[in-house]
């Protein structure tokens, strides 16, 4: 049987996405703003969706909006270069791989939904992980005058502590939203305890993530982090 409730809140998430998407392309022509800062905003804002997975009934309710998302961005990019989702994340002068990122950040959504439903709180402490600190890290990172750029690689130590910082309290919201809710019956300490582990796990991955795998970020990230917290929760918790 449908349920009208989870009905409701995945047309609420499309709602939400398409208006991030919205207001960003917006910003972008008032204010000529660079691809990669609209990008890098919704990065940031879009995954955020992911703290209303504790109302959901059922997996495949929420599924449905990496999987929607993944084909309408592949059809945009692939067949509307001109339409706003294009406009709006496809910075020129990422090389075809690096472009399809936002394509990468659904898939590995609908991947740690499938994986991780009977531990949601994991799920969503991953995703905000990849929102919030590798956003902050790509937003930050590569904005500050003076940086200390890692050897052989684009990345810097500044970048990974912005990474650390924000990432860490994308986590921590994950984990209180969870307990707050019920979907995890943890004490507060395990739960920042397993927010600092998914952070730095993700700081990690994202800083040793270059070479040929630079542009797979949006996929070492949350599946590094989401691997690290599980194992702490199974052997140790």
């Amino acid at each position: 049987m449908i349920s009208l409730v989870d009905v409701a809140l995945v047309a609420l998430v499309y709602a939400v996405v398409l208006l991030i998407v919205t207001i960003s392309e917006y910003a972008r022509k008032k204010f000529s703003l660079h691809t990669a800062t609209t990008r890098h905003a919704i990065h940031l804002l879009a995954g955020d969706n992911m703290l209303l997975l504790p109302f959901f009934s059922s997996m495949y309710y929420p599924l449905t909006i990496p999987v929607g998302l993944a084909v309408l961005i592949t059809y945009s990019f692939l067949h509307s270069r001109q339409g706003i989702m294009s406009r709006t994340m496809i910075d020129v002068e990422y090389d075809r791989l690096h472009a399809y990122g936002p394509l990468y950040y659904t898939v590995s959504i609908a991947i740690l939904l499938v994986t991780l439903w009977s531990m949601r709180h994991i799920a969503m402490a991953a995703v905000m992980i990849m929102a919030w600190g590798d956003g902050a890290a790509s937003l930050f990172g590569m904005r500050l005058r003076r940086r200390h750029v890692y050897p052989h690689s684009s990345k810097s130590v500044e970048g990974s502590l912005a990474m650390l910082l924000f990432s860490t309290l994308g986590a921590l919201l994950a984990m209180t939203v969870s307990l707050q809710t019920g979907i995890v019956a943890s004490s507060a300490a395990s739960a920042v305890t397993l927010a600092l582990i998914g952070s730095i796990s993700g700081t990690i991955a994202e800083a040793c993530t270059v070479g040929p795998l630079k542009a797979f970020d949006n996929f070492t990230v949350p599946l590094s982090s989401a691997a690290a917290m599980y194992t702490f929760s199974l052997f140790i918790l």
